[in-house]
């Protein structure tokens, strides 16, 4: 009785330790598939958050870029007035390079202010410039012509052809005190009341009256930001240290407006 006692809980003993390491082989199983599945999960998963985050990364990325790329390089925040040789670039794109070789493009528009005395258009011996096309700019800038042109971002506002370019009197000294025009060029000093334009070797003089408008950018006096009014004395100093661009209209050998060049 006592031998078939032990033989049963030799048996059930047998059964518990089969039925433990069937459970522990199914749950080792289990185990596996479930880390190769979460395994595969988590790969996937990753993958596409990778593919995710380059592709909106980078598109977004190179978009914004190229986009503030291409809005600094224009200069369509650019404004002032610039005294030099315009030349073409572009359909309704040009540049104007002043006497330092400092080159500046600018763009026209259906509104822009053409005037021309004798290089874009009209006639070297007139007193008053003449109003011109486009299509006569383009032909002229690409030739290449001296002119004063105000730009307000980016966009000119004005071209006036220089009548000293135009060979009006070219080479003919200082002697000129009585032409009158849109003269521009070297500001220079000669006497109280009495400058000087220089450009391309030739000298012009004229006078200041009391009337005469005097603007500065920065240089004569004012910033660069604005334009602001000057007086005689502020032109008279800043003539004497030399190397300023201006623009001056001139009557009658008297300089009616001179602006000084946005540098």
């Amino acid at each position: 009785m006592l031998r078939t006692h032990r033989r049963k809980s030799v048996l059930a003993a047998a059964a518990l330790v089969a039925t433990t390491m069937l459970l522990t082989a199914c749950q080792g199983e289990d185990t596996e598939d479930a880390g190769k599945s979460t395994g595969a999960t988590a790969s996937d998963s990753a993958a596409k958050g990778k593919s995710d985050d380059g592709g909106s990364g980078t598109g977004a990325g190179s978009g914004s870029e190229s986009q503030s790329g291409e809005k600094g390089s224009k200069s369509g925040t650019v404004s002032g007035k610039w005294v030099g040789t315009v030349s073409y670039l572009a359909p309704g794109k040009y540049t104007v390079t002043d006497a330092n070789d400092a080159e500046q493009a600018f763009f026209t528009s259906e509104d822009t202010d053409i005037q021309g005395a004798g290089k874009i258009c009209g006639d070297a011996d007139g007193q008053a410039a003449t109003p011109c096309t486009e299509e006569e700019l383009e032909a002229a800038a690409k030739k290449g012509f001296g002119a004063t042109v105000d730009v307000k971002d980016g966009v000119a506002v004005s071209i006036i052809e220089d009548h000293t370019d135009s060979g009006t009197g070219a080479g003919n000294g200082t002697g000129e005190g009585e032409r009158s025009g849109l003269f521009s060029g070297t500001l220079g000093y000669m006497a109280p009341g009495k400058y000087s334009l220089s450009r391309d070797g030739n000298e012009r003089a004229f006078f200041t009256g009391t009337d005469t408008v005097i603007n500065g950018a920065g240089w004569v006096c004012g910033d660069a930001e604005t334009v602001t009014p000057c007086t005689e004395e502020d032109l008279e100093a800043a003539a004497k240290k030399g190397g300023i661009a201006v623009a001056v209209q001139v009557e009658d050998g008297v300089a009616v407006t001179i602006d000084e060049e946005h540098n």
